[in-house]
């Protein structure tokens, strides 16, 4: 499916999106390993909807402002891409780092959100549950504890590993460490405040999710009103590269789904 890729400036502020498809709106906020890729999962969610994938601030190659600080800033500057892009109301699909700001955006900005998807979604804290430290972990162990079948992380590689790249990667380690280093990727007061989600919500998560484990997809579901938790067997932290059939299959009959469940065209 063609897209095409665009610097806007939002309140100032350099940011890159790629766009494709036609149909309703379809805001997809990717993880933190991710930024300024067009994966085969857009491809196919772009046959159905118009899927605008922004890079986060300070990933890829968007701008990382000296005001940056915190979740909170990423969503207040995607309640300005959408004014910007003139979108009232829109779904809302967040993977790892972008699921925790898309569930912060529905529940500070529950008007602004259509139907909500969170995918192995950062952002809680569960007691007794432990998480991967990506900070004290070389980037390649990382990769791999991503997928149940390790040797999938090549997937995540950029096939050009020159200087700009390698810069890149420590610029948006930066980033990540500035926006959940404290307390370390969990908002505490998020579990509680999940009750103001007014848009019925997808959890996606896979069986072997390493990186945060299903307890924590549990917590979600349990904590936003209606919320429905799909698991995804023989599948790691991130579902759409590694179970894409069964990723695309439970989110599209979701977000094409009436109020009453029945799926329209």
């Amino acid at each position: 499916m063609p897209h095409r890729s665009e610097m806007l400036s939002i309140a100032g502020v350099q940011t890159h999106v790629l766009r494709g498809g036609r149909g309703a709106p379809l805001l997809v906020l990717p993880p933190e390993f991710a930024a300024n890729r067009w994966f085969p999962y857009h491809d196919a969610l772009a046959a159905r909807f118009q899927v605008f994938a922004p890079d986060h601030l300070g990933f890829g190659n968007s701008e990382r402002p000296d005001w940056l600080e915190g979740i909170d800033d990423q969503v207040l500057h995607y309640v300005d891409l959408l004014d910007t892009l003139g979108l009232e109301r829109v779904a809302v699909m967040g993977l790892s780092l972008g699921g925790w700001i898309a569930a912060e955006l529905a529940v500070a900005y529950p008007q602004r959100v259509e139907r909500l998807v969170l995918v192995g979604a950062a952002g809680l804290k569960v007691d007794g549950v432990p998480r991967f430290d990506v900070f004290t972990h070389p980037i390649e162990e990382t990769l791999q504890t991503l997928f149940h079948d390790q040797d999938r992380w090549v997937q995540l590689v950029s096939t050009d590993l020159g200087p700009e790249v390698i810069l890149r990667a420590y610029h948006e380690s930066a980033t990540l460490a500035r926006l959940t280093w404290n307390p370390y990727m969990y908002n505490p007061e998020l579990e509680r405040r999940l009750r103001r989600v007014k848009a019925p919500t997808l959890v996606v998560w896979g069986d072997d999710d390493r990186f945060l484990p299903l307890p924590h997809g549990e917590a979600y579901a349990r904590s936003i009103p209606g919320a429905r938790l799909q698991v995804i067997a023989q599948c790691g932290h991130f579902p759409p590269f590694e179970q894409t059939d069964a990723f695309l299959r439970c989110v599209t009959e979701f977000l094409l789904a009436d109020s009453d469940g029945a799926e329209h065209p």
